[in-house]
């Protein structure tokens, strides 16, 4: 038997041989190999692949190549919660895929708008990629269906060598108030940003910044120049915006048994925004409740209580400020914001420039009733999470919220012949009142009642008018 199994072997390996040979053939002996497929030492080149030639990165790699010396399988892990991460076992190489899916009826209460709607949308729909290539350098990439078209929202580097100064480079959140460049999408504490916030914020723009962290991490600093545009992939002119960011928490440093305990997650501070434009405003539509947008979708989503003339342009400079104080407390939050400053617009048949000043209020708040306890605005983890099942039975977590915000323009952007006066009005107020339902860590639920007050009867469909608008708002979100 053993001399069967050995004549067995002997004829697999043979047929082996056979057919290696007819599959793969030898090169002559000593002939080089071909110049596109090996570097300077002789190594098999990475840039390279038979279906693009040299230099064809983008092109499917020839896996039966030999790895370079910086190559090499590492051990991995997949993990969960948030996102989807995997990761080298040493850290030093890490990918993250996250998901961010919103989903609103919003309900108006004075029928007949036009083009407003009663109905169903999606303000975000969002896939989030990030992770690092070694621990000093990460990377942070966004794919966004807002109210219009599926688009790069955030693409940036992050080069972080020490925490007390990290640079950022790509386009990504401008540090300009606290609600904006503090809290995400996700963990709003109503469904949308202030006014202020939601129609003049210098939002995502291309640029360069130096941010980070001092004082045993008590003091948040970021400062950058940046294109200039709000939403924009390109610049219209050479100037160029600097926009800066502070916020300290005096107390961060107090024990649990200090008198000052109750002040640890108190954050104060503020932000600036100076540079010159020169492109077509955005939004071109300033609205009660949805963030800065010129889609064709976003007509039919909130009211609008000012439109810029067609003739209307973003000319000259551009000034803003903004001061905030957050105050985190066991179940309570409590924001509040004031901002100023001006904007300056210019109509093309005449090209005066017209400084229209800007002035805005906002407090909010929230209180878990459920007992969950917050030091900032993040993910949100039930202590009982919603469950029917018998003996696991749970209500999620309930938070009240509320806030007053509003909102002022000069009178001079209807003098000037920015906005006709007969349709808009310059100044308005927003009351929101609801319940944020957490069912997990990952749903979450909000019931929303909003009342604007417009300081001027603003259009509300052709040949009619109002002054007052009335929303009941549901929103159904997924992050993970």
């Amino acid at each position: 038997m053993e001399k069967a199994h050995a004549d067995q072997y002997r004829a697999l390996v043979e047929r082996y041989d056979n057919l290696l040979q007819k599959v793969v053939v030898p090169p002559p002996v000593n002939s080089p190999a071909p110049a596109t497929d090996t570097d300077s030492d002789g190594l098999p080149r990475r840039d390279t692949s038979r279906e693009g030639g040299a230099g064809a990165r983008d092109n499917p790699s020839d896996p039966s190549r030999s790895r370079r010396p910086s190559q090499r399988r590492l051990p991995s892990r997949v993990e969960f919660g948030p996102g989807f991460q995997i990761s080298s076992d040493d850290d030093e190489f890490q990918l993250q895929f996250h998901n961010l899916t919103q989903i609103d009826y919003r309900g108006y209460l004075q029928g007949g708008q036009n083009p407003v709607s009663s109905g169903f949308s999606i303000p975000r729909q969002r896939w989030y990629f990030m992770g690092r290539m070694t621990r000093n350098v990460e990377f942070y990439a966004t794919i966004n269906r807002g109210y219009g078209t599926l688009d790069v929202y955030d693409a940036f580097l992050n080069f972080r060598y020490d925490d007390r100064m990290m640079y950022k480079v790509g386009r990504f959140k401008t540090p300009f108030a606290y609600e904006f460049y503090a809290i995400s999408a996700p963990d709003f504490i109503v469904p949308e940003r202030s006014l202020f916030n939601s129609n003049f914020s210098p939002n995502r723009e291309l640029g360069m910044m130096a941010w980070g962290q001092l004082f045993e991490k008590r003091l948040d600093y970021a400062v950058g120049i940046f294109n200039g545009a709000r939403l924009s992939f390109q610049d219209t002119n050479d100037e160029k915006d600097v926009i800066s960011y502070l916020n300290a928490r005096p107390f961060g440093a107090e024990k649990d048994d200090s008198p000052w305990s109750f002040l640890k997650f108190l954050n104060v501070g503020g932000s600036v925004d100076y540079g010159k434009q020169n492109s077509a405003p955005l939004p071109s539509v300033l609205r009660t409740s949805l963030a800065a947008s010129n889609a064709s979708d976003a007509t039919n989503i909130a009211p609008a209580f000012l439109t810029f003339n067609k003739n209307t342009v973003e000319r000259g400079a551009r000034s803003l400020w903004g001061a905030h104080l957050a105050y985190f407390y066991k179940q309570l939050s409590l924001l509040a914001e004031v901002q100023g400053g001006y904007q300056s617009y210019a109509t093309t048949s005449l090209q005066n420039l017209t400084q229209v000043p800007i002035n805005a209020f906002a407090f909010s708040g929230g209180y878990f009733v459920t007992g969950e306890t917050v030091d900032r605005r993040t993910q949100i983890e039930p202590l009982r999470p919603f469950s029917l099942r018998k003996g696991k039975f749970g209500p999620g977590a309930i938070e009240l919220q509320g806030r007053y915000s509003t909102l002022s323009l000069g009178k001079n952007v209807f003098a000037a012949g920015l906005a006709d006066p007969n349709q808009w009005t310059n100044h308005l107020y927003t009351i929101d009142l609801g319940v944020n339902w957490y069912l997990n860590a990952y749903t979450k639920i909000v019931f929303e009642w909003e009342h604007a007050v417009f300081g001027d009867p603003v259009l509300f469909a052709p040949g009619h008018w109002q002054l007052t608008s009335d929303l009941l708002w549901t929103r159904f979100q997924v992050f993970f």
